[in-house]
């Protein structure tokens, strides 16, 4: 179709050139692929121990050790040149215990004379006693025996004030059955009228 119309002299229609670039297109700029940044494994680590620092990202650990210098190496225990305090096996007893039983430990001979360290943590809550002429005076009930009231009062002391426990071992092959809050409720008012009865003594009672 161009040779004709070269021949009959019409004027061609401008085409545009067929260039490389026409016929495959732009050429695709070329992006340079992007590099992260690896961290070098320290020296002595162990390369299974230093992937767990990172994430799946790979993103950088949240603490990174800043001193390499010396590695993961272990290190040589600086022990000391004095001479070594001398122990002996010896045996002991607990204050705190009523029984006498002896038992035996490790210990400095500079500290034989001191007593057993423990001991100190017995803590024991006091608990108030009272005669027989304030019981009969002050702490009668017609609902409690005197019995039954030393027995309430000796299980308080085995046991601090531990009334679920003191209901489990009440005694009910003596007395009759009472329930938790009938144990607090006699204790806690003879405790009261105990603290009446003293108050205007030196001693600082407390109720637990």
């Amino acid at each position: 179709m161009a040779d004709v119309r070269d021949i009959l002299e019409l004027e061609r229609a401008q085409t545009p050139e067929i260039t490389k670039e026409a016929i495959l297109g732009p050429e695709k700029v070329k992006r340079k692929p992007i590099t992260t940044k690896v961290s070098k494994r320290p020296e002595g680590m162990h390369r299974e121990v230093f992937a767990l620092l990172y994430t799946d990202n790979k993103d950088a650990p949240p603490l990174f050790p800043t001193n390499t210098g010396q590695g993961y190496k272990q290190l040589k225990a600086k022990l000391g040149m004095r001479r070594v305090r001398p122990w002996r096996w010896v045996p002991f007893t607990n204050p705190a215990r009523s029984d006498g039983a002896v038992f035996h430990h490790w210990k400095r001979t500079t500290d034989e004379a001191k007593d057993y360290p423990f001991a100190k943590f017995n803590k024991q809550i006091p608990v108030p006693t009272y005669t027989d002429s304030e019981y009969l005076q002050h702490l009668h009930n017609d609902s409690w025996s005197r019995q039954e009231t030393d027995h309430l009062f000796d299980l308080c002391r085995r046991f601090d004030l531990r009334f679920i426990v003191i209901r489990d071992r009440w005694d009910r092959a003596r007395f009759r059955d009472r329930s938790v809050e009938d144990l607090k409720e006699r204790y806690y008012d003879i405790c009261a009228t105990m603290n009446t009865l003293k108050a205007g003594s030196s001693h600082d009672t407390k109720i637990y």
